[in-house]
């Protein structure tokens, strides 16, 4: 519950801003963009406030992120392991002194 007081008054504190910025800037294409953001802001904390817990994506099993396509081919990504990396051993110092 608390986070949904908190995603309410973070996006109040975004209107209230761009709302300063539009009454001391009033130009049309900063209109156009703040409305915009204000659109996208409203809409994911609609999304996030009033969305369903029981939806088909949470009764799944849960993917391991392995088997998502990743980049631009879509494929899994696959790692293939590496072997460790030798070590160098140092040789102790002897000396070949003559007594």
């Amino acid at each position: 519950m608390l986070d949904k007081i908190l995603v309410f008054f973070s996006l109040v504190a975004l209107i209230a801003f761009l709302g300063v910025v539009l009454g001391f800037v009033a130009e049309p294409d900063l209109i156009i963009v703040t409305t915009l953001i204000i659109a996208l802001a409203t809409h994911d904390f609609w999304i996030s406030v009033f969305s369903r817990k029981d939806g088909a994506a949470s009764k799944s099993s849960p993917i391991p992120l392995e088997s998502l396509p990743t980049g631009v081919s879509g494929k899994p990504a696959t790692r293939k392991k590496k072997a460790p990396a030798k070590r160098k051993t140092s040789r102790a110092k002897t000396s070949n002194r003559k007594k």
